[in-house]
């Protein structure tokens, strides 16, 4: 069993002492602004940080995972607030509601790291907007799948929504791209709701 406390990474043989993750995002991001995104390597994070590269990957298992650190701790809050909503209130509507209310939280994590230049424009790399996608979309499912557990229904609705949520945040991606810097994620995803709200209208 591991002496390490939660949210820190144990030191490797030889390595200065432990860094948290939040230590490892700040780190890896320094190096993304300093290198660019695509010239900084896992092994050059794991220098930088002084952990091995088998520990960074124990947190971080792809590159891509670095530039959205907090996207777990939002669908955490993500899934608390839908798990209170009504049950007799539909998918869609309770989906909706959770999104906006979860705004506020977006702009939060956001500002604990502060991402620059090269992180958002990294952040809209076809590798990155793949994995971004998929994470995002297996997390909506299980959220939804939680929220109807029990019903006969459940795995299939979860898996229209998670099917919709790689749409969604493709079309964002894609919003975000043509606005240009400073592309706002909350409008973006407020848009791509708008189109959602127009289709099941």
């Amino acid at each position: 069993m591991s002496n390490v406390p939660p949210g820190e990474v144990a030191p490797a043989l030889g390595r200065k002492p432990k860094s948290t993750t939040d230590d490892i995002i700040r780190g890896a991001w320094r190096l993304f602004e300093q290198l660019g995104y695509e010239h900084t390597t896992m092994a050059d994070i794991a220098s930088e940080i002084g952990i091995s590269r088998r520990t960074l990957f124990n947190y971080f298992p792809t590159k891509e995972a670095l530039l959205y650190p907090t996207a777990d701790e939002y669908m955490t809050e993500f899934t608390r607030l839908l798990l209170d909503r009504p049950d007799d209130e539909p998918l869609f509507t309770s989906l909706s509601i959770c999104l906006v209310n979860c705004r506020d939280k977006q702009v939060e994590l956001e500002q604990k790291f502060s991402p620059g230049d090269v992180v958002h424009a990294a952040r809209l790399s076809e590798s990155a907007v793949r994995y971004s996608r998929d994470h995002w979309a297996l997390e909506m499912e299980r959220a939804v799948a939680l929220k109807l557990e029990g019903r006969p229904d459940a795995q299939m609705l979860a898996g229209f929504v998670g099917a919709l949520a790689a749409q969604v945040w493709t079309e964002m991606a894609r919003h975000m791209k043509a606005s240009g810097p400073g592309a706002d994620i909350n409008d973006a995803l407020t848009t791509a709701m708008e189109s959602l709200k127009k289709l099941f209208g």
